[in-house]
């Protein structure tokens, strides 16, 4: 029979609460995005746009991913996120010209990138959780994998309902960055002029992103001062710009 040191029960309890509490958190955010994209946009299609073009910039990401590995990946999500922006505002989101529907697109874009990268992986842990407390995930497993998923374990029992509110705030902080982000790309799609144009014109929101993108995936703790800080950044710009775009683009 293998055994294993796991935490004690109270500690696997107290991390299933606290991963249950951002899951919920998380689909509540998810929910709210939609929500308020319908009553802005006033129907869900402007939202789904946003989200289309996160999943083709993870397309290429995934590409990204098998040929040159995480570090490269890392550094090239917020081009290709900012990209894939233009693209789907130049193409299928050519409605997409004021402040509202520019918003709700920026939700539906943050909402697919929770959605991947928070409430699936919370859910995966909140199930792992309870296959570790039952026992029923050591059936079967060798030596080897035993020991790994104690580890899991572990570093599953270290989390707090703290740093479960901590995501879920995290998660609506970068709705909002993605909302400011849409606005950006937006005014550079609306200028035109050009794909070389457009492209020199978007080094500012991927300026913005890139830190973000980059912590995000390789320092996950330092998440938030710096999301905080693309977020004043964000606001600055769009603040700065807000005038001239209301000049530029029709009112819907």
């Amino acid at each position: 029979m293998i055994t294993v040191d796991l935490p004690s029960p109270a500690a696997l309890e107290a991390a299933s609460s606290a991963f249950t509490f951002a899951l919920v958190g998380i689909g509540a955010v998810i929910v709210a995005s939609a929500i308020a994209a319908a009553t802005w946009a006033r129907s869900l299609n402007t939202w789904a746009l946003g989200g289309v073009s996160f999943v083709l910039s993870q397309t290429a990401q995934v590409v990204t991913l098998f040929l040159f590995g995480p570090l490269i990946a890392a550094f090239t999500s917020a081009p290709l996120q900012e990209a894939s922006r233009a693209i789907i505002l130049s193409t299928a989101a050519r409605g997409v010209r004021s402040e509202r529907p520019s918003a709700a697109f920026g939700f539906g874009h943050g909402a697919i990138d929770l959605l991947t990268s928070s409430l699936i992986p919370t859910l995966s842990a909140v199930i792992i959780l309870g296959g570790i407390r039952d026992g029923s995930i050591f059936v079967g497993l060798d030596a080897e994998v035993t020991e790994k998923v104690n580890a899991v374990a572990i570093f599953l029992a270290s989390q707090t309902l703290f740093s479960a509110a901590l995501l879920v705030i995290q998660g609506a902080l970068m709705l909002g960055l993605h909302a400011l982000l849409t606005a950006m790309v937006l005014r550079v799609v609306v200028r035109g002029g050009g794909a070389r144009t457009i492209g020199r014109g978007l080094l500012l929101p991927i300026a913005v992103h890139s830190p973000v993108a980059v912590v995000r995936t390789l320092f996950p703790t330092m998440t938030m001062p710096v999301l905080l800080l693309a977020l004043l950044v964000a606001a600055l710009v769009y603040r700065r710009d807000q005038g001239a775009m209301a000049e530029s683009t029709p009112n819907q």
